[in-house]
């Protein structure tokens, strides 16, 4: 084999190696995606503040992994003889991937300083409302590892499964519309601070389907 086509063959390789290291850190980000849901079921509909603790701070160890795996993956990108811009390409991707997981760490962690007495206050439809933006982001986050497999192999079902994120993030954007008209029919008596919280924590719940769009968006960016 001449030295050119050696060089070629690896950049090949890297650059596979890379993206079948990305499925497995979208497996992980959609878990955090999962847990976080299993985690608000545990408190909003069970109302066991305990079990849901401890789901919340399993999605920051899941975060955590994610982290310790995307390191991973940079610094294979970095040793490897990648074209300068396939290099940049795989990093935002597996940034824009990491950033679901962080929202969903930004949601567990802030959920947790809300007291109960907020939720008692809430209407049913306000809690259904939170427990349906939660499941349509599940829905949409299961595309996540789908659209990398299909990027690495045929590429037939790309477009496809984008689609279907982006249907997914518009409901969760209509659900949030709704929600915020709900809360306001409220008369709530907790202080000012909680009530920021929690719109602090609603606002990082819908930017979690909103960063899956931004990798959907991305991955059909690089097909172009």
């Amino acid at each position: 084999m001449e030295i050119g086509s050696l060089i070629e063959y690896l950049k090949r390789e890297t650059t596979v190696n890379a993206l079948e290291k990305s499925v497995e850190h979208a497996q992980i980000v959609q878990e955090c995606v999962k847990t976080l849901d299993l985690g608000l079921q545990t408190l909003l509909e069970d109302k066991n503040v305990e079990n849901s603790h401890e789901l919340f701070h399993k999605v920051d160890l899941l975060e955590r992994d994610a982290d310790t795996l995307r390191r991973k993956i940079l610094r294979h990108i970095s040793r490897g003889e990648l074209n300068p811009s396939v290099r940049q390409n795989l990093t935002h991707l597996i940034k824009r991937m990491d950033d679901v997981a962080n929202c969903c760490t930004g949601v567990a962690r802030r959920i947790n300083t809300i007291p109960m007495r907020f939720w008692e206050e809430s209407s049913k439809e306000t809690i259904d409302i939170i427990l349906d933006m939660m499941k349509t982001t599940v829905e949409c986050v299961q595309f996540l590892d789908k659209l990398v497999i299909d990027l690495i192999g045929k590429r037939k079902h790309v477009k496809d499964y984008a689609k279907q994120i982006n249907q997914f993030e518009h409901a969760v954007d209509l659900l949030n519309i709704k929600l915020r008209k709900n809360l306001q029919e409220t008369n709530y008596t907790v202080n000012y601070f909680t009530i920021f919280t929690a719109g602090n924590v609603f606002d990082i719940l819908e930017a979690i389907s909103d960063s899956i769009e931004a990798v959907a968006d991305y991955i059909m960016v690089l097909l172009v």
